[in-house]
């Protein structure tokens, strides 16, 4: 109640407190007159007025994330408009959308400070990195026995889908500790960090545990304390022993056999073939969102499946299924085009990340700046772990992703304003120094 005081002057606590509602869903927490409140909504609202009346905006530059996820979100419009199946449940799908690229760019449009990026990560860390640390200790005090999954009726209620949230939130939290200075917190973001590692092991993801070990091995990498890092691995690998019953060891050795005995992943390739076969067959537009669901068009593009046989499998059968990846899809609802402009959003927003990192760490850019690199380098380490868990799931519209690269592109305009200003007194000065000596 206090923050959502304090947001109606302060924009960028409005627009965490947006993506914080998001995700956190409170309804589902709460009870009573509390439960029917729409808080999204609510703190939508008190952003859109809170920028408008706002004296002092950031500055904002041309941004290639921004103008190709326009680019997108345009798209989307047209694809929706053209669908192939029943329009009224498609445009249900691209308003959930539209909300989600208006969040994106009241992100990219409002934060720019220091503290403001930190707020906006508390709201990632208080919404998906609680969640993963109360589904932990439900998981420990049940000793294995919990199912873990997120909020019901949420995007992340799948426990594949909730596990690459937590995958991305890691590095997010890792970013926090080196920016807190107090005792009592750092101590809570270490739990908070056991907890959900522990919760991403208890989900049973082969994904998420991909997208772990990955992020594992670059902290490995980069740890210039390798005997401590070597040792927290080692924590967590005898508490998950003791913990973790043997059908989990059993669903991570199907990852070797996924190919050939796997029936989860079969179907998820049969429905790659079958989104490929639709933007095969509209390749500009797609078929609009969750096209491939439908019954009718799956039964009329599966016939086809062995025209896109990049992987052996059996006939797809009947029972029309998700696109089990980002990828496939993005290229079964919005073609050729819409898959090319998100890959180059996600291209950009690890590009520009190397850009504020290797900008930054050099002359004149000292320790004061230093905070830029090290949350440059963390959303990169996110960003690869959305890449990689959400090859097999369909998260291509998470709020999660969309939100990340929305800071990306904040943090790149920032830098660039200050390199700007920095070549530009140059300049002057050394305009000044010719004059003086003229």
């Amino acid at each position: 109640m206090i923050l959502a005081c304090l947001s109606l002057r302060r924009p960028y606590m409005a627009v965490s407190l947006w993506l914080w509602s998001g995700l956190f869903v409170p309804s589902y927490w709460v009870y009573s007159f509390a439960k029917p409140i729409s808080y999204n909504t609510a703190f939508a609202l008190i952003t859109f007025l809170t920028y408008l009346f706002s004296r002092r905006k950031p500055v904002i530059l041309m941004d290639g994330v921004v103008v190709f996820t326009c680019l997108f979100w345009i798209l989307t419009g047209l694809t929706t408009y053209n669908t192939i199946i029943i329009p009224e449940l498609v445009w249900l799908e691209w308003e959930k959308f539209s909300k989600v690229f208006l969040m994106f760019m009241m992100i990219a449009l409002i934060i720019r400070q220091r503290h403001e990026f930190e707020m906006l990560l508390w709201g990632l860390i208080m919404s998906v990195g609680f969640m993963g640390a109360i589904e932990g200790l439900k998981f420990i005090a049940s000793m294995g026995g919990h199912k873990i999954q997120g909020p019901t009726g949420h995007l992340l209620t799948d426990n594949n889908h909730f596990a690459t949230a937590l995958c991305m939130i890691i590095p997010l939290i890792v970013y926090q500790l080196k920016s807190v200075e107090e005792k009592w917190i750092r101590a809570g973001l270490v739990g908070v960090l056991g907890l959900c590692i522990l919760a991403i092991l208890g989900t049973y993801s082969r994904g998420g545990f991909l997208a772990l070990a990955i992020i594992g091995c670059y902290f490995w990498i980069k740890s210039k304390r390798k005997a401590l890092t070597l040792l927290a691995v080692g924590v967590v690998a005898c508490l998950s022993v003791l913990i973790l019953p043997q059908q989990w060891y059993d669903r991570m050795e199907t990852i070797e056999t996924a190919a050939t005995n796997d029936t989860s992943f079969i179907n998820r390739v049969n429905s790659w073939k079958v989104h490929t076969l639709m933007a095969m067959d509209r390749p500009f537009l797609g078929g609009g969102f969750k096209a491939a669901y439908f019954p009718t068009v799956w039964e009329r593009l599966s016939v086809d499946v062995d025209k896109v046989n990049f992987i052996e499998t059996p006939p797809p059968g009947e029972q029309s299924r998700a696109a089990h990846s980002i990828y496939f899809q993005v290229l079964g609802d919005h073609g050729f085009v819409g898959l090319a402009l998100f890959l180059l959003i996600i291209l950009l927003s690890f590009l520009k990340m190397r850009w504020v990192i290797v900008t930054l760490s050099q002359p004149p850019w000292n320790e004061q700046y230093r905070w830029q690199v090290d949350l440059a380098r963390m959303m990169q380490v996110s960003l690869l772990a959305f890449c990689v868990a959400g090859a097999a799931l369909s998260l291509a519209y998470l709020e999660l992703f969309w939100a990340l690269a929305a800071a990306m592109a904040g943090l790149s305009m920032q830098v660039k304003v200050m390199v700007l200003r920095d070549y530009s007194r140059r300049n002057t000065a050394e305009v000044q120094g010719y004059s003086s000596r003229a």
